[in-house]
């Protein structure tokens, strides 16, 4: 089934979302970072990609690390991003596993 316009897009991962799907969250969670077919929310993007994160789903995990170390919507938390990159990575994400590399390399 075809699906209409963006705002039918939104709408089902929306709906999927709150049914605690979490590659919706996670995509949903994109929408909101980049403004795509919703109005551009840092807070709303974290707080989706943390629930697609808890639901344990590893490239979630990552980019929810990623937006702690980048400070996205608030102050940035190196110790916190670290240990989602170690979830992340624990579940064979490989981009996970460079950034704890990363971080675990001195400057």
């Amino acid at each position: 089934m075809p699906l209409g316009d963006d705002a039918d897009k939104v709408r089902l991962l929306q709906a999927d979302a709150e049914q605690g799907e979490a590659r919706a969250q996670r995509h949903l969670a994109n929408r909101y970072l980049r403004g795509k077919g919703v109005p551009e929310d840092a807070a709303r993007a974290v707080y989706w990609m943390g629930q697609a994160a808890e639901a344990g789903l590893p490239a979630a995990q990552r980019s929810y690390g990623e937006f702690l170390e980048q400070g996205v919507a608030g102050a940035a938390d190196p110790d916190q991003a670290r240990q989602w990159y170690r979830r992340a990575a624990e579940r064979g994400d490989r981009i996970a596993r460079q950034h704890l590399q990363r971080l675990a390399d001195p400057e």
